[in-house]
């Protein structure tokens, strides 16, 4: 099991648990966490035995308030955005990421957000973006939140910032969050989506969530033919006969394990 200074990683039933463990900074992103965070992501990409990742913050009052402006990560101009690897989806993690927001969202803290596949938040969780208030650019968590929520709403976060805080309801309604529960409940709601989803074909997740996303970067008809190749590849592997068999002789199906290193999947 990798040991990390500012994540707490666990592995259990195909659940992968993430957790940012800096809650005396409320979570935020110092240069440890920034080069921590894509280790963190390649191990849940490569363990065969990880389906499914859940994503939190440490204690109660903070899921992430972003960058630590005391610890700024260190990043070289030449890298662009691609530096700012602090996701699953920046790190081409392809199995299915749960975000469960335990507290305030601030800043660069909505990069997991607006990359997760399933977002679901504590009735106490808030959403704000400071950028601008600090002299910012309120750049990259906007474009990508704008691919899931109206642009008037992402306007608003980026320009009022520390002005303007969205409630976790706000967010449900908006389409940010996908469900809110009570505090006491959300790694107990997350852990059940992740067990339901720890069921699942592993490579048929993957290729799923793959064709999703990538469908937002490309036209329709380039989508759709990447999505049926993806289809093809995929009826050519064994969990495609598995699924059938089990459902044909009424039992639990037998998965293969998910190769991230195939050369279709890369």
């Amino acid at each position: 099991m990798r040991v990390f200074e500012t994540l707490d990683y666990s592995v259990r039933d195909g659940v992968a648990e993430l957790r940012l463990q800096r809650p005396e900074r409320r979570n935020a992103v110092n240069h440890r966490m920034h080069v921590e965070l894509p280790q963190a992501w390649s191990a849940i990409r490569r363990d065969p035995q990880v389906v499914v990742a859940i994503v939190t913050g440490a204690g109660s009052k903070a899921f992430c308030t972003g960058a630590d402006l005391a610890d700024l990560p260190r990043v070289e101009e030449s890298d662009g955005h691609g530096a700012m690897a602090w996701t699953g989806l920046r790190n081409d993690v392809w199995k299915p990421v749960i975000c469960a927001i335990n507290g305030q969202v601030v800043g660069g803290g909505l990069h997991f957000v607006a990359d997760a596949d399933i977002v679901i938040a504590s009735d106490e969780a808030t959403f704000c973006d400071s950028h601008v208030s600090s002299g910012l650019v309120a750049g990259l968590e906007p474009v990508a939140l704008a691919r899931k929520i109206p642009l008037e709403a992402v306007l608003r976060l980026a320009l009022v910032g520390r002005g303007y805080t969205m409630s976790a309801a706000r967010a449900c309604e908006l389409g940010l969050v996908g469900e809110v529960v009570p505090a006491s409940q959300l790694m107990e709601r997350a852990r059940e989506l992740a067990a339901l989803i720890a069921a699942n074909s592993p490579s048929a997740m993957a290729r799923t969530k793959r064709a999703i996303w990538r469908s937002l970067e490309l036209p329709l008809s380039q989508s759709l033919d990447a999505a049926w190749r993806d289809i093809e590849t995929h009826n050519r592997g064994p969990d495609f006969q598995e699924g059938i068999d089990a459902f044909l002789e009424r039992r639990p199906p037998e998965w293969a394990a998910y190769d991230p290193e195939a050369r279709d999947d890369g």
